[in-house]
């Protein structure tokens, strides 16, 4: 009679309980293969403006929701309760904040120094701060081929380039959840790694955690758009790494063409052609979101636009 009697329990508990446990194992499922949400990011060169206006930088990124800064490190001139302050402020409105330096003569393991003491300074500042107020990655723009041996010496400059970003991936990881990432060249992925067939933009792919292109375009389609010179790149992180290529584009006022920034085309403009480039990549599970250089340009023509 017991016996019967708990068997009847039994089914009956499984018959509650076994959808439910269904449901939420296909919940787990489903957050587990969700990607990231896409980047919407921006650079601030001057650091000093995240003292002079931070509620006016907090403002403009919810604006145009921007999720991401890069923001430049300079202990000399900006205090560390200033950055926490900035970055607290930042973190509550959803925008991460990322550690920003970088030189061309970083390229050279000689000096090997300035990335070093930048990874120091982060971990120490992050090691002092609370969770809300620490920056959430280092982000470097080295950019070694505006240098006057770039042309002449290409080879020994790229190896020296994958030496030093080795360690500062190898160095900003030890005991730290930092993401690491660079700016890069849309045609990055023309340049070889000394001695083998890899394409350099692969190698930085499987090391960094994301790429930021310069893809100097102001039109998404079309020849030399800025979706023809960023599709052999994002195709190939396809197999790599997801949400791993950010696509960067200018609103810089530039000398270098007609046709490398939205300066003169306005904001709308760049805009609309963000959002082609939104809508032609989604689907390319390596596409990481878009970032506008940089935050004081950009600034600057909305309010030519106003």
């Amino acid at each position: 009679m017991i016996l019967t009697w708990l068997g009847k329990w039994f089914q009956h508990k499984k018959r509650i309980w076994l959808p439910l446990l269904l449901c939420l194992l296909s919940l787990t499922l489903l957050m587990m293969n969700q990607s990231p949400p896409l980047t919407r990011a921006t650079w601030i060169w001057d650091a000093k403006q995240i003292i002079a206006q931070p509620e006016e930088i907090v403002a403009f990124a919810k604006e145009h929701q921007i999720n991401r800064i890069y923001l430049q490190i300079k202990p000399t001139d900006i205090s560390p309760q200033a950055y926490r302050s900035f970055i607290g402020m930042a973190s509550r409105a959803g925008i991460d904040v990322e550690a920003l330096s970088g030189d061309p003569h970083w390229v050279f393991t000689r000096n090997r120094d300035s990335i070093a003491n930048l990874i120091a300074w982060v971990k120490a500042f992050n090691n002092r701060a609370p969770e809300n107020e620490r920056f959430q990655g280092i982000h470097v723009d080295i950019e070694p081929y505006l240098l006057p041996d770039w042309e002449k010496d290409r080879e020994n400059i790229v190896r020296q380039w994958m030496e030093n970003i080795e360690y500062l991936v190898a160095e900003t990881k030890k005991d730290t959840d930092l993401l690491v990432s660079a700016d890069l060249p849309f045609w990055i992925d023309s340049v070889q790694v000394p001695g083998d067939t890899e394409k350099l933009s692969n190698w930085m792919l499987q090391r960094l955690d994301s790429i930021t292109l310069m893809a100097y375009r102001n039109y998404a389609d079309g020849p030399n758009g800025i979706l023809s010179i960023v599709q052999r790149i994002v195709d190939d992180a396809n197999e790599q790494k997801q949400r791993s290529v950010i696509v960067g584009v200018n609103i810089l006022n530039s000398g270098e063409g007609p046709h490398v920034s939205f300066h003169e085309r306005g904001t709308e403009e760049m805009a609309n052609q963000l959002a082609i480039l939104h809508r032609a990549l989604s689907r390319h599970p390596a596409f990481g979101g878009s970032a506008v250089h940089d935050y004081e340009s950009w600034k600057q023509v909305s309010q030519r636009e106003e």
